[in-house]
């Protein structure tokens, strides 16, 4: 019968720890964009430049 417990103070706690991630990152986030630093979650607009070799 004890098999059925749900514990509901364990989900609570993991959404409350998501929730204060969520929060931070997004605080992280507004600081690099203060101060005009690229986002490293965000991929670069414009491709690197590929090495140009000769075929011989």
């Amino acid at each position: 019968m004890s098999d059925n417990v749900v514990d509901f103070e364990t989900s609570k706690q993991n959404h409350l720890h998501r929730r204060k991630e969520a929060k931070v990152d997004a605080i992280k986030r507004a600081f690099r964009n203060a101060r005009g630093e690229p986002d490293p979650d965000r991929p670069r607009s414009e491709p690197k430049p590929g090495r140009k070799t000769r075929h011989k």
